[in-house]
């Protein structure tokens, strides 16, 4: 499940997929610029992890468009798969902070 600020929740992997395809037609010049993960507290028990997280990243929704950055922190948990790798299955919010002016894309 994905949620999206002004959207329904998206439900399943075929929804968020077309969710995303929809967000990237409306924003074909969308230009990612910087994008940071740090984590923290990692717990590990019976084949389920959760940590801390707090990201941030800076972004242009177009060429023109001025330069926007965004800021979140909360906790995710994790799922070890049966070939090892991890694949998250919740993540809590804590905080979201669009810090610039320029592509508030919760708007639109």
């Amino acid at each position: 499940m994905e949620f999206n600020p002004g959207n329904p929740p998206a439900v399943g992997q075929q929804a968020i997929g077309a969710a995303n395809e929809k967000f990237h037609a409306q924003y074909p010049g969308l230009k990612v610029l910087s994008y940071t993960s740090k984590y923290k507290n990692q717990q590990i028990e019976d084949g389920l992890a959760c940590e801390w997280f707090e990201k941030q990243g800076e972004y242009k929704l177009s060429p023109e468009s001025p330069q926007a950055s965004w800021h979140a922190r909360g906790l995710q948990v994790l799922k070890r798969q049966s070939d090892g790798s991890w694949k998250g299955v919740m993540v809590f919010p804590i905080s979201w902070d669009e810090l610039a002016t320029g592509g508030d894309v919760k708007k639109q």
